[in-house]
């Protein structure tokens, strides 16, 4: 499980996801593409996960 949300990378937006690993990085990857207009790869999202574990 991670949860990841905009507020934690500089935007000002209450989007917040709290899901297993890769649905969470699917939804934060989909999310930040329709309403913030960034595309993160899929790679750059794991390694953010893998960081918050540690």
């Amino acid at each position: 499980m991670v949860k990841i949300s905009c507020k934690n990378y500089g935007f000002d937006c209450k989007f917040e996801v709290d899901d297993e690993d890769s649905d969470a990085i699917n939804k934060f990857q989909k999310h930040s593409m329709v309403e913030h207009g960034i595309e993160y790869s899929s790679g750059t999202l794991n390694q953010i996960v893998m960081r918050m574990k540690n």
